[in-house]
């Protein structure tokens, strides 16, 4: 069996790493805003496509809002969910929309109209598709662009 003192590299190079992997968890749980990057150019096209199949009729073909179908763009949806968080935003949209078929979009669908929503409002895109963990979406928060008023109530 080796001294003590063979072991004292061992014991260092076990708490380096733990402590490497504690902060990379944090980091990764850390919360974020839709300024942070969080969906890619990709998935925003894909998006795309589902939208003018699947929103256009009734939201517009700019999402500028027609008849009794709210704006997907601008001032007023920015109002109505700031502060809170993408997670909320795809489920309300899975289990309403479209109206007469409330609850058939698959998630995955879901989560790429929504990568097109974000786009489309402006928030920037990153380099990864947005996630598609519930727990993940819940974290990142619709947010005014920093160093602008929040909107008015």
């Amino acid at each position: 069996m080796g001294s003590p003192r063979s072991f004292l590299p061992l014991c260092a190079v076990a708490s380096l790493t733990l402590a490497l992997s504690a902060k990379s968890l944090a980091a990764d749980d850390a919360p974020r805003t839709v300024w942070d990057g969080v969906y890619s150019t990709a998935q925003a096209a894909r998006g795309q496509k589902a939208d003018v199949a699947e929103c256009a009729r009734c939201h517009g073909k700019a999402l500028e809002g027609l008849e009794d179908a709210s704006p997907l763009v601008g001032p007023e949806f920015l109002k109505s969910w700031e502060s809170k968080n993408v997670g909320r935003l795809v489920d309300v949209t899975r289990r309403t929309m479209p109206p007469e078929t409330a609850g058939t979009m698959s998630r995955p669908l879901t989560i790429e109209l929504v990568a097109f929503l974000l786009s489309s409002n402006g928030f920037p895109a990153g380099q990864t598709d947005l996630e598609t963990n519930a727990a993940a979406l819940r974290q990142i928060s619709i947010e005014p662009k920093p160093g602008t008023a929040p909107a008015a109530p």
